[in-house]
């Protein structure tokens, strides 16, 4: 029979499974409970409740986070914020060695990266990110280059403690502003007072609301992102691309109609979607060239050579390509190999988090925060066994009081509370007017 953990009722196969049904295959805890209890006359592990599963996860998140890391003189820090509902920041820094970067050449997956440090607070200030980097830097070593999306906070903090770095040990280290927000904030400049694209967003909003509820409801564009619209105005542009070439050959008779009269407003704007897929060839071409190749001493000249295809025939289109040529030539200005161009990673991890955190009772930084640490991590029985014998039930709750605090959910379970009592109180003093009455 399977040795159990240390301290666990559980065999160690039920406590792999449950984290990998949660983590990989995104199983809900009751629903990963659930699946034990279809195959329990099949499997001898048990059925652990989802409070369980969920203690499995964020204990083994925990181990993860404090696991040892290894110094080095090559490590490269990516690092963001992430906020959802409430007053809490989450800063995440990840960490990847150059030496893993040069044997990917240049490509990272989330095993690649690992999780060095994760602060939650509600005053995220340049302050506390110098804080964080400094106490990164005593469990890694000093980075070479510390990659961000240029927001105002981490800028500062980045640079102060990049500066005080190279003061103190006359060594740099290179910090690079990530290229998708780069092309995020070069369209921005373009697009954002140009009245021409104003009148093409409220035509798609338009559009959407006319179609998606029609037998045309697969024509329907996609929705306005009300965060990082500027990182995903390709959706649009690929949308209308898509709808000028549909066959309205196979429709209905009326689907055709409706078709036609609903997307006639797309060839009003046929010189400027000429121009706005110019402008995202020349974000693609700059993008693909520093997502798959990195940054080096070579990016600069392959750049310039990509460009000369695009004809640059508008304002506009010139200002963009000079912008690009700018950012290029200040990021790769005295490097020596291949360096991390992109923060592209650490928005994917965020990415996965918050398909976690929605499952949660109310949207926000929370418990699940501690998935992170898993996500770039092999889920193996020896290092799932290890953790389950190192950090305990304790030692999660422990640490969710001093990074997280109170939950929302708690505060609405309070306020739920009180609502019954206030109407509890009411009814009472209703009972006694009326008597007295």
């Amino acid at each position: 029979m399977e040795k159990r953990p240390k301290g666990m009722s559980y065999q160690l196969k039920t406590i792999v499974i449950s984290i990998q049904l949660i983590i990989l295959g995104k199983t809900s805890l009751r629903g990963t409970s659930l699946t034990f209890s279809f195959f329990d006359k099949y499997f001898s592990g048990g059925v652990p409740a989802h409070t369980t599963g969920q203690l499995w996860v964020l204990r083994f998140g925990l181990f993860k986070l404090q696991e040892a890391k290894e110094k080095r003189d090559d490590w490269i820090y990516i690092l963001d914020h992430t906020i959802e509902y409430g007053d809490k920041k989450c800063l995440v820094i990840l960490g990847v060695t150059r030496e893993t970067l040069m044997n990917n050449n240049g490509k990272i997956r989330h095993q690649d990266v690992v999780v060095l440090d994760i602060d939650v607070r509600v005053k995220a200030d340049y302050k506390s990110v110098k804080q964080r980097l400094t106490r990164a830097q005593v469990l890694t070593g000093t980075p070479i280059q510390i990659v961000s999306d240029g927001g105002g906070n981490i800028v500062r903090g980045v640079r102060e403690f990049a500066d005080k770095h190279e003061s103190k040990n006359k060594a740099r280290i290179i910090t690079t502003y990530d290229a998708t927000h780069k092309t995020a904030i070069i369209l921005k400049k373009v697009l954002e007072k140009n009245d021409r694209w104003k009148l093409f967003s409220n035509n798609i909003a338009n559009t959407k609301r006319c179609l998606v509820h029609t037998g045309l409801g697969f024509l329907a564009p996609p929705s306005p992102k009300e965060k990082s619209r500027w990182l995903n105005i390709n959706e649009y542009i690929s949308w209308v691309n898509n709808a000028i070439l549909q066959d309205d050959e196979k429709m209905s008779r009326k689907d055709r109609q409706k078709y036609k009269q609903r997307l006639a407003w797309i060839k009003d704007f046929e010189k400027d979607i000429k121009e706005w897929n110019s402008m995202l060839d020349m974000i693609n071409l700059m993008k693909n060239e520093i997502k798959n190749n990195c940054l080096s001493e070579k990016t600069l000249s392959e750049i310039k050579e990509a460009l000369s295809s695009i004809d640059i025939n508008t304002s506009n289109l010139e200002y963009v390509k000079n912008e690009i040529l700018e950012y290029v030539k200040e990021e790769t200005k005295n490097l020596t190999g291949l360096y991390l161009g992109t923060s592209d990673i650490i928005e994917s991890i965020f990415g996965k988090y918050k398909k976690f955190s929605s499952k949660t009772p109310m949207k926000e930084v929370g418990k699940a925060i501690l998935t992170m640490p898993i996500f770039t991590s092999d889920i193996t029985p020896s290092k799932v066994k290890e953790a389950m014998e190192t950090v305990s039930e304790k030692d999660v709750k422990e640490w969710l009081k001093e990074n997280i605090g109170e939950s929302l959910f708690c505060k609405r379970l309070k306020f739920c509370k009180l609502s019954r009592k206030n109407k509890k109180v009411g009814k009472e003093n209703s009972r006694k007017f009326a008597r007295g009455a």
